[in-house]
């Protein structure tokens, strides 16, 4: 298990012109205070975390085919914006070599060792590639949840394909494999069954043990050896608004980290969980119950309203959890126009936080 040193952390999305242009701003601002770059995910097959995903890839995988979509919700909600599909009668289901992540990890890699050789990234520095997790994908566009398993099992077997030809370019010692835990979380919480008609409400114990069970969670990650760094991102939503699923406290994100460890049996080297503008003490007590060994703990302190509220956040954690990393409460994907003033307010964050 990996103690990471460096006290910042990135979801995944940056909005830039580009990769070179993603890893210019990280350098200019955060530099060697993150511990793994990713490289924005400006591509248009992962813009948008997985709306790029649902359109791009799994709208035109030869096993699917596009039906109409029963959501209810008003015609301009931003949910309507993923397509609905269904297995095809008769279609075995494999995503194996169809996904964005290896081939965009390998061209994003190069760009990124160029600038390392040329001393614009610090040596130290791994290379972050963030992949979204099976429900994530799988339940905003599969509406027939009987089939939700073998699709599960078949993102997740992509994923492993992914992983294997990342490594044959990418060693395994300067790669990080982040996974977003997202949707997950919102319908254990219960939200997602009020957005989506076809999510089913059952029990939250129920859907806690399902979705943090040995076989749920250790399917993302199977063929990682031991020297990459693992990364789990417990997101609570930010479209069409953060969060999507409200959280009186931090007690849920904590519950699913230590669920999620256990399962992995130890191998998650660092857990990156929410914050939101208002919260304080009460929101942060549950950390004192984290049960994730020597992982590192990044906290979403950096809600888009500067260093005083940020710092606020921070003493309220500190509270409960002395040591731990910062990071913007998601991906900076919706953020392009105010992009140096948030970098600017971490950096600076993360400073205060490491004198602490």
């Amino acid at each position: 298990m990996c103690q990471i040193c460096q006290n910042v952390m990135f979801s995944g999305g940056i909005p830039g012109e580009g990769v070179e242009d993603v890893f210019e701003s990280l350098a200019r601002t955060v530099g060697a205070r993150a511990a793994f770059w990713p490289d924005g995910e400006t591509n248009p097959e992962r813009r948008g975390w997985i709306g790029a995903v649902n359109n791009m890839v799994l709208a035109t995988a030869p096993c699917f085919e596009e039906i109409p979509s029963p959501l209810t919700l008003p015609k301009d909600h931003p949910y309507h914006m993923f397509k609905t599909l269904k297995i095809k009668d008769g279609a075995t289901v494999d995503l194996r070599g169809q996904l964005p992540y290896a081939k965009d990890a390998i061209a994003s890699y190069r760009i990124f060792k160029q600038m390392q050789s040329e001393g614009r990234i610090p040596e130290e520095v791994r290379f972050q590639c963030s992949v979204p997790g099976a429900h994530d994908v799988i339940s905003i566009t599969f509406p027939d949840v009987s089939t939700w398993p073998v699709l599960f099992k078949a993102w997740q077997e992509a994923l492993q394909e992914e992983y294997r030809r990342i490594l044959e370019v990418i060693p395994a010692e300067e790669l990080c494999i982040q996974v977003d835990y997202c949707t997950e979380m919102i319908h254990i919480g219960g939200t997602w069954a009020q957005k989506f008609d076809w999510i089913p409400e059952e029990p939250k114990d129920t859907l806690f043990a399902r979705y943090t069970s040995p076989e749920y969670i250790n399917g993302h990650i199977e063929g990682l050896p031991e020297a990459v760094t693992i990364g789990f991102h417990v997101c609570c939503g930010t479209s069409p608004s953060y969060p999507v699923q409200p959280l009186d406290d931090i007690g849920l994100p904590v519950d699913l980290s230590n669920a999620i460890q256990k399962a992995a049996g130890g191998r998650i080297c660092y857990f990156h969980l929410p914050a939101m503008a208002d919260s304080g003490e009460a929101y942060f007590a549950p950390l004192s119950r984290l049960e994730t060994g020597d992982a590192t703990i990044y906290l979403g302190l950096e809600c888009n309203d500067g260093l005083e509220g940020m710092e606020r956040r921070m003493n309220a954690a500190h509270k409960f959890l002395p040591k731990f990393g910062v990071a913007h409460y998601c991906g900076y994907f919706w953020n392009k126009a105010i992009m140096p003033d948030l970098l600017k307010t971490l950096a600076e964050g993360a400073d205060k936080q490491a004198a602490a």
